[in-house]
């Protein structure tokens, strides 16, 4: 038996040490909503590191595949590598993605920024989702104003923590059309152990006929690059269309925003209060971005 993950991905038509870091200042915000379907939408330049992604079937094609991403230094931007992969799992052509920053409303779009090269782990796995990370080298340097400026990545594993934050342009529901501008949701860490009987109970929920058979039937659970994440009162969560964009944790002392996850996936597609999603650990990744990205910056959180 196969069980599907969901890639929330749809398919539409300097370094710095401690408080030296100028990164991840939002603007003005209102409270966060409770989900990212039928939640709040984010002000103009709330949160301007978000990228949003569309990746063309060809240069000539108007039929392309939506993703978010995020702004970490001033030609890099972060999504997720199944954003990058056709279902072939074949790397996408660079001349066909568009890159959009500084975006509210997607019905007024900018002009885009074009991609140069395309870097991914050697390990990634498009099956698994493992290592599920990857960085857009932009053509041209972004100059940093209210509308574009890139977020603080963490330099240590500073999970875990109650609440964290997504945002996207995604699907505003199962089955629902994507949003026309950025939406946001609060979603709650859920530790390995629970989390695995959360997707234990998915499995016997979907497919009852693996109760007959437990002991043959080997179950699955989260792998070492993937935390979990979702409102379990209300199923907020990132939704078909939002992967690649950023998990993110607010530190109250300062204000500053750090990207702790990417969105990766999920066993459905959003909505189950009982079904939590994964996220790329941004922490584990440290070489592998300042390697491509050194003048990412990576703070004390």
């Amino acid at each position: 038996m196969w069980i599907i993950f969901y890639m929330v991905f749809l398919t539409v038509f300097h370094r710095s040490q401690g408080n030296e870091c100028e990164c991840g200042r939002a603007g003005d915000y209102n409270q966060i909503g409770t989900r990212v379907f039928g939640g709040t939408h984010a002000q103009s330049s709330q949160f301007p590191w978000m990228a949003h992604l569309r990746f063309f079937d060809n240069v000539n094609s108007t039929r392309y595949g939506l993703c978010g991403g995020y702004l970490i230094d001033q030609k890099h931007v972060m999504t997720a590598a199944h954003c990058v992969h056709d279902v072939s799992k074949k790397v996408r052509n660079i001349k066909a993605i568009e890159v959009y920053l500084g975006l509210k409303d997607l019905k007024k779009l900018n002009k885009p920024y074009r991609v140069s090269r395309v870097f991914y782990p050697h390990d990634y796995d498009q099956d698994s989702l493992y290592n599920d990370i990857a960085i857009l080298r932009l053509q041209k340097t972004v100059d940093h104003n209210s509308k574009a400026k890139p977020i603080c990545l963490p330099k240590s594993n500073i999970l875990p923590h109650d609440l964290m934050t997504v945002i996207g342009y995604g699907r505003l529901g199962p089955d629902k059309k994507p949003a026309k501008s950025l939406m946001q949701v609060n979603v709650e860490f859920i530790d390995n152990e629970k989390c695995n009987q959360m997707l234990k109970e998915f499995v016997l929920r979907v497919y009852p006929e693996v109760k007959e058979k437990l002991e043959s039937y080997q179950m699955p659970t989260v792998h070492s690059s993937h935390l979990c994440a979702v409102d379990t009162y209300s199923g907020g969560d990132a939704c078909s269309g939002d992967s690649g964009g950023p998990l993110m944790l607010k530190n109250d002392n300062d204000g500053r925003y750090f990207a702790v996850g990417i969105v990766s996936g999920a066993m459905d597609e959003c909505g189950d209060d009982r079904t939590p999603g994964f996220y790329t650990k941004v922490a584990n990744f440290q070489s592998f971005i300042r390697k491509i990205a050194p003048r990412a910056q990576f703070c004390v959180f």
